[in-house]
């Protein structure tokens, strides 16, 4: 009765019929961890499941390149693809994206990135049937390529990439039926350094191959970096953009994490080059280095800034190595507040399998700090190597453990409207077979978020007692009277079970 009650206590819309559709296909919600950019590429492909599995994950993407299965013709090294199969256990659910980077069989010769056309689609549809029957059964998701709207990623346009995709589809199809294929991931503006982009660059794209890929894929991947708040409007626009053309598929999101240096508008005067050399980069007017991060070398304007790292506004500093640890920790907290709020818009919009980029740097060797891609990435990682192997965590692993271990069993995710406070997030969970669980917070500036007051807030609950953590596992202060439960609520997530 309790259960009931509770639930009339919470109003809120159901799932649409596309949703509950959606459902069917993935038929559980999971929620777990991006391995990172490569797995095995610059170094030995170490052993890092039981990372994840330790951090609560159920589900992790690993990226493996053409040039690392047969890197030469005919001739295939399964050294990455069986670590990764050996580590796998039954309970994990691991998605592979394949990407094309070839020395010798795509248009565009790399062992890295960008990815581009097979110049032979048979000799790339027989590697790919090779790669998914050495791991049939243990993976369930093979991505086709990355990030297709990125040339940096993909190089070709949509129409090259619909035929990659139809090989792609009809080789993981043939060898294994019950693999699902996802479409390369819908990135935002901030990608691109655009934190406020209109998008209309990855919608053009998506729209172009959405209307001849029906039936060549499973699910639809997001990658929702920007600002957290613009996810249902991003969740939104795959929906829309698929029902243009007749159709809907599960949205997934493999892959997100924030803030980046980009979300403090203070901070675009003095990221004005470092932003122009990253777009170069991004959009393919430059070329990067065969060795990924460990030849990449330092930038003039990421190095500049270094440089005067002292003048530079804390909301910069702090994303900077070597930052006083009061900004360091700072920075840490907004991180964990970002990841439990984007993981909860985006449940709360029907995506039932989550990845956070990243469980750890793409090598244990250094790699310059001084590049774009540092800023803006080089703050994600979750652990750190230890010697040759994945091992120490930091500390906003200790979050994403705490966010995990109370979505355990959730079933559904709903966001609540609280009357006369629309800046305060609410989502209502359910869990099997564990009692309710409510998030909540309420939306503030970003830097000054720990310098706001707390606002008094009270919510009906049906419950003769409750457990209340922040975000970062501190005990929330809270009691409960006449069926509400009162409580200080901040810009830090509030988990209340």
């Amino acid at each position: 009765m309790l259960g009931l009650r509770y639930m009339s206590l919470l109003k809120r819309d159901w799932p649409s019929r596309e949703v509950v559709d959606e459902m069917v296909v993935l038929d559980e919600i999971r929620t777990g961890v991006n391995r990172g950019g490569t797995y095995g590429l610059f170094g030995a492909p170490e052993q890092f499941m039981h990372h994840a599995r330790a951090l609560g994950a159920r589900f992790v993407r690993v990226n493996l390149f053409w040039s690392q299965v047969e890197p030469e013709p005919g001739v295939f090294d399964w050294g990455v693809v069986d670590s990764l199969v050996d580590q796998i256990e039954e309970d994990d659910e691991v998605w592979v994206t394949v990407c094309a980077g070839s020395p010798w069989g795509t248009r565009r010769a790399t062992r890295f990135l960008p990815a581009s056309p097979a110049k032979e689609p048979a000799t790339y549809e027989r590697f790919v049937s090779a790669l998914v029957r050495r791991a049939r059964g243990r993976v369930r998701f093979w991505q086709c390529e990355i990030e297709p709207n990125i040339p940096m990623l993909w190089s070709g346009a949509p129409d090259d990439y619909l035929e990659h995709l139809h090989t792609f589809h009809q080789a993981v199809k043939q060898v294994d039926p019950r693999a699902l294929v996802a479409l390369g991931g819908a990135v935002p503006s901030a990608m691109t350094g655009d934190e406020k982009g209109s998008g209309a660059g990855w919608i053009g794209y998506f729209d172009r191959v959405l209307a001849g890929a029906r039936d060549r894929f499973d699910v639809f991947d997001i990658h929702p970096y920007g600002d957290p708040y613009q996810i249902p409007a991003m969740i939104d626009a795959c929906r829309r953009l698929m029902d243009a053309h007749g159709y809907g598929k599960p949205i997934v999101a493999s892959e997100f994490n924030g803030p980046m240096p980009t979300a403090f508008p203070g901070n675009l005067p003095y990221l004005i080059e470092a932003l122009a050399a990253h777009r170069r980069q991004a959009l393919g007017e430059s070329a990067i280095p065969e060795g990924g991060p460990l030849e990449s070398k330092a930038q003039p304007g990421v190095a500049a800034l270094y440089e005067r790292m002292d003048e530079l506004p804390e909301t910069l500093q702090m994303f900077l190595s070597g930052c006083s640890p009061e900004l360091e920790a700072k920075r840490v907290r907004m991180s964990g507040r970002d990841i439990v709020m984007r993981t909860l818009l985006l449940l709360a919009g029907g995506v039932r399998r989550t990845a956070v980029f990243q469980l750890a740097p793409e090598s244990p060797h250094e790699a310059d700090i001084r590049t774009t891609r540092a800023l803006m990435f080089g703050t994600f990682a979750l652990t750190d190597y230890d010697g040759e192997e994945v091992g120490r965590r930091r500390p906003t692993a200790a979050t994403v453990e705490l966010l995990s271990h109370h979505l355990r069993g959730v079933t559904e995710v709903h966001r609540v409207d609280v009357a006369g406070a629309p800046d305060v997030y609410l989502f209502d969970i359910r869990r099997e077979p564990l009692g309710p669980l409510i998030v909540v917070w309420r939306q503030s500036a970003g830097f000054s978020i720990e310098d706001e007051p707390s606002a008094d807030f009270d919510w009906p609950w049906p419950l003769p007692c409750a457990h209340a953590v922040d975000a970062f596992g501190a005990e929330v202060p809270m009691k409960i009277a006449d069926g509400r439960i009162h409580l200080p609520l901040s810009g830090t997530p509030v988990l209340i079970s």
